[in-house]
């Protein structure tokens, strides 16, 4: 009897499930990496999405059935993963650097409608300062040295091999001469017989002080009986004097320090202040050569401009033995009375 009743109600069954039963739907990408293609990677093409597949009948409502699994595994392994950048190799190779120089701006650039520009020429480089100056000095003492060597060659021809053999002695000169090392100092002094009878000093500013020791052997070891202190126009230890000289060496200040004039002095008067004070020292430190008569100690001066009127260029004599009036040294100097010693009453 039961059997009967449960055949008639399974049509309705059937019916309930179908009406009922929805159907589950997997939702993927809109937009999907396209997977490489078979012939070029040799890939297998890519399973159908989860969607075309049939949900099984009697599961719950959102959740995917078994035979959409596999599908969707199927989809996230045909999935290609994120290759690195692939590095394209230029298609023109490179040219070769210029040879020319590309400093300088190309001879065949010119504005539009111009005439074609010049290359542009570089000048060459001047030599620096102290180059110039190397080779100006080199040339300056090149032509000092053979100015030299002319002059000598034309002394020998002037003078007899017996002449020259004297000078080569130099056993008894007659003369101590103690000039400016200044051009100017000695000029005029030297020539002919003269030269083979002066024993000659040289020093800044014609004094006793700096070369006190070849003064001494001048007079007291060639026994020389004259001694002459010779000063000049426009000498410059003169004028260096006069002024301030404190930025010179020490050296220089040291010899300056000697000469014993007034500040502000001009260079003729101060020159022959400064040869009355030599004159003075050198007649105190030979006191007894003096006294005895064996030496007469003298003071000049050249006088290229003609300040102390008696011609331009003239050696003139301004002190005898410490008499520097002008008249005196004249008759002094008439009379040859070149030992006549004022202080002594001689």
């Amino acid at each position: 009897m039961m059997l009967p009743l449960l055949l008639s109600l399974q049509p309705a069954w059937a019916d309930d499930a179908s009406g009922n039963q929805v159907q589950q739907v997997i939702k993927l990408p809109l937009k999907l990496n396209k997977p490489p293609q078979a012939a070029e990677h040799g890939a297998a093409p890519a399973a159908k999405p989860a969607a075309e597949a049939k949900p099984a009948e009697g599961k719950p409502e959102g959740k995917p059935t078994e035979a959409a699994k596999p599908a969707a595994e199927a989809v996230k392994k045909a999935e290609p993963a994120k290759a690195a950048p692939e590095k394209m190799e230029p298609g023109v190779p490179m040219a070769k650097p210029p040879t020319r120089d590309l400093s300088q701006p190309s001879p065949e650039v010119r504005a539009p409608g111009g005439k074609p520009r010049a290359a542009h020429r570089v000048k060459p480089r001047r030599p620096a300062k102290h180059v110039e100056k190397a080779a100006g000095e080199a040339g300056q003492v090149k032509g000092v040295v053979g100015s030299i060597l002319k002059a000598n060659s034309a002394y020998i021809a002037k003078h007899s091999p017996g002449y020259l053999a004297k000078l080569g002695g130099r056993a008894a000169p007659r003369a101590t001469v103690v000039a400016c090392s200044s051009p100017g100092g000695n000029v005029g002094m030297l020539g002919g017989e003269a030269d083979a009878d002066l024993f000659v000093i040289s020093n800044l500013g014609n004094q006793l002080a700096s070369s006190e020791g070849s003064i001494e052997y001048g007079v007291r070891d060639l026994r020389t009986p004259l001694l002459m202190f010779v000063s000049h126009t426009g000498c410059g230890a003169i004028k260096a004097a006069a002024g301030d000289y404190s930025n010179l060496g020490p050296a220089v200040q040291k010899e300056l320090d000697n000469i014993e004039i007034p500040k502000g002095i001009d260079a003729t008067n101060g020159a022959l202040i400064n040869i009355n004070n030599q004159v003075e020292g050198a007649i105190l430190k030979f006191s007894g050569e003096v006294e005895a008569g064996r030496l007469a100690v003298l003071g000049g001066y050249y006088d290229f401009n003609n300040d102390l009127k008696q011609g331009r260029g003239k050696l003139v004599i301004t002190n005898i033995n410490g008499e520097t009036d002008p008249a005196r040294i004249r008759e002094l100097t008439r009379s040859g009375r070149y030992f006549h010693y004022g202080f002594m009453g001689r």
